[in-house]
């Protein structure tokens, strides 16, 4: 497959380290693309304000942790987020070197909106083709491991402590073993509720990536409580 992306003439960089910023536009221009790096925004903006404040791109890459030389209220995951769901979409993927860890908790209330999340450290074709996958979802074509499908969910445990509250919890349709993580903001925002009060046990719905191959790309859309199961079931 070709490296070269057709009709990607200008890419957005948003990155509050200038030297990261710098190092990734050279990999676009390598490649014959205009990179252009976004400007600082205001103090304490918006996703929403700083993206009507860009000018016309063709995709837009984002930094996930803009807090640590900007002074904003969002974060690159909910930028790229916002992009993607626009009325009129600006294609966004992000790049974090919190790929894998912890940290990246605080990306998955926003990745049902993010074709691609992809390490710092990757290399020149899985930034190209992460770009990509933001440019076919853009003109709706899902990959097979993006597209969703409603699956009953089963909560574990819940935790919520820190910027990023999450549940572990069993994906039916993705697998009956492996414990995921679902965005308690991303659940109260869907259903109204409140996340201290989802209990272990609880059984929910959602529209989820099944195909997914990794833990770590599981997405979750359209979050919903599901009738309970009887004691007699659960006793079977």
């Amino acid at each position: 497959m070709s490296l070269r992306l057709e009709g990607v003439h200008r890419v957005g960089i948003v990155d509050d380290v200038k030297a990261d910023a710098e190092a990734l536009g050279r990999l676009f221009e390598d490649f014959d693309m205009q990179a252009l790096i976004m400007p600082r925004p205001r103090p304490r903006a918006t996703a929403e304000e700083y993206l009507s404040t860009l000018p016309p791109l063709d995709v837009l890459v984002c930094d996930h942790q803009l807090r640590n030389s900007w002074t904003v209220a969002f974060t690159g995951a909910e930028l790229a987020a916002r992009a993607n769901s626009r009325p009129h979409k600006l294609p966004a993927i992000v790049m974090s070197s919190h790929v894998g860890t912890h940290e990246a908790s605080s990306i998955h209330r926003w990745r049902a909106d993010i074709p691609a999340v992809v390490p710092k450290q990757a290399d020149d074709e899985e930034v190209l083709d992460a770009v990509r996958y933001a440019l076919e979802e853009a003109a709706g074509r899902w990959s097979r491991e993006r597209s969703r499908f409603r699956t009953p969910i089963e909560v574990l445990a819940v935790y919520l402590a820190g910027e990023a509250p999450y549940a572990e919890v069993l994906v039916s349709g993705w697998s009956l073993t492996q414990v995921a993580q679902l965005p308690l903001l991303r659940f109260e925002e869907d259903t109204g509720t409140p996340a201290d009060t989802l209990l272990p046990g609880t059984w929910l719905r959602a529209e989820v990536n099944c195909y997914a191959p990794r833990v770590e790309d599981l997405c979750f859309a359209h979050i919903s409580l599901a009738p309970q199961l009887s004691e007699e079931i659960r006793a079977l």
